[in-house]
């Protein structure tokens, strides 16, 4: 009788492991498929830190994504469902302390060239119109790490600045600010998108609100 119950009890946990790698893969499977192709929102608070010449700066963010992924980094101030706080209405030294709590944290995010380099003067920084940037980025999620490549033009004049049958306002990015996203890791391995930007400097420089907006699909998934 013994031996029965044994022999019953042996077969019993011989199912039960094919249905444990059953349930334990289809978690996997939901936690890895989660996140999937289509549109996304990137907002952030960027802080930049100038070099002494201007030709470059290094940045630092908090930021949340929304869409098709839904993700943050840094320790954000605002949920999913509220919009930024930027105090547009202020300026001066009471405009970049408002703007300075706009995140909870801010982590090192990645690294931004000037051409041509804005010289001191307006934001303590700009003289030139229109200055092109080029900034490779690294958004530091709780799921995994995305990089991506920013291109685009600040006016930095202190006034707007026609460009073509745009005007761009000033202390804001250029009709011409686009992104790619080149890779990642974590679940973000093998995401690739692309899509257009807006920043708005004008009254918090060093801090900057960020949105870019476009679509993300993944190379590796079916």
């Amino acid at each position: 009788m013994r031996r029965t119950i044994t022999i019953l009890t042996a077969a019993i946990a011989a199912l039960s492991i094919p249905l444990m790698v059953l349930q334990v893969s289809t978690a996997d499977a939901a936690h890895v498929t989660q996140d999937k192709s289509g549109t996304i929102t990137i907002q952030s608070w960027i802080h930049a830190y100038p070099s002494e010449n201007v030709l470059s700066a290094t940045d630092s963010d908090c930021f949340k994504i929304t869409g098709a992924i839904v993700d943050q980094g840094g320790d954000p101030l605002w949920n999913n469902d509220s919009q930024f706080t930027a105090p547009a209405q202020m300026t001066g030294a009471a405009a970049v302390a408002a703007a300075s709590k706009e995140c909870g944290q801010i982590v090192p995010s990645g690294g931004v060239v000037f051409v041509p380099p804005p010289s001191k003067g307006q934001y303590g920084l700009a003289q030139y119109s229109l200055t092109t940037f080029f900034a490779i980025f690294t958004v530091f999620g709780q799921k995994g790490e995305i990089n991506v490549i920013y291109s685009g033009t600040y006016n930095f004049s202190g006034s707007p600045v026609t460009v073509g049958s745009v005007t761009v306002p000033e202390g804001q990015s250029g009709p011409q600010c686009t992104w790619v996203i080149t890779g990642g890791n974590g679940a973000y391995a093998g995401l690739q998108g692309n899509g257009t930007c807006a920043a708005n400097l004008a009254n918090t420089y060093p801090y900057v609100e960020h949105t870019s907006t476009g679509q993300v699909w993944w190379t590796n998934r079916s």
